[in-house]
């Protein structure tokens, strides 16, 4: 049984409401992105002018780092657009497809949860998952050099979620069917609250 799907089904109106934000969201990054290009580029250019060597190096090291924000930003923002990318979370397994920040690269995970052993996050926000010899678990990684099994070889595999919803419904609804550590809060009930409504029943002799 289906219990979560991203990203979710959408009518005709919605698939072009969608198409028109996302293509509003690509030019306005991309205008973004050459701008701040051209702005590191006279940076750079500045420090050949520059006759301190301190002040030359550190004029190029903002423009280098300038750049690369630039064109890292551009990237996560057209991955949070890419169509390809789904998860869908049933009752007994998960279906999953990835993508990756700077590479082309496409990784699809179909996850039964009866082959997990155990599972957590790491600090990235990734989910590690365990997994136990001679599972079923098929995750292809595809890219321009090919396609090749994203299980290492000591039988782990790394989910990353675009959509951070998805995550947060499979860990806080399914971690005993994945072996997730789940935390357990106290609730800390107002003893100041109830004093204060007895105290005036006891001054009136009740």
């Amino acid at each position: 049984m289906l219990l979560y799907e991203y990203p979710p089904e959408l009518d005709v109106y919605g698939k072009q409401q969608k198409a028109i934000h996302d293509l509003s969201e690509h030019k306005k990054m991309q205008n973004n992105m050459y701008k701040n290009l051209v702005l590191a580029t006279v940076i750079f250019v500045i420090g050949f002018f520059v006759n301190v060597l301190i002040i030359k190096v550190l004029l190029w090291l903002i423009a280098v780092g300038n750049a690369l924000t630039a064109l890292l930003l551009y990237n996560v923002s057209a991955l949070s657009r890419d169509t390809s990318l789904y998860t869908r979370i049933y009752d007994d397994r998960l279906e999953h497809c990835q993508g990756y920040t700077l590479s082309k690269k496409h990784t699809t995970v179909v996850l039964f949860y009866s082959d997990i052993i155990r599972s957590y996050q790491n600090n990235h926000g990734d989910i590690i998952v365990y997994l136990k010899d001679g599972h079923n678990c098929s995750a292809q990684t595809v890219s321009k050099k090919g396609t090749e099994n994203a299980v290492s070889q000591d039988n782990t595999l790394k989910l990353k979620f675009q959509d951070t919803k998805a995550k947060l419904f499979l860990i806080d609804n399914l971690y005993e069917q994945i072996k997730y550590p789940h935390k357990e809060y106290n609730i800390i009930e107002d003893e100041e609250d109830e004093d204060d409504l007895w105290d005036p029943l006891h001054k009136h002799g009740l």
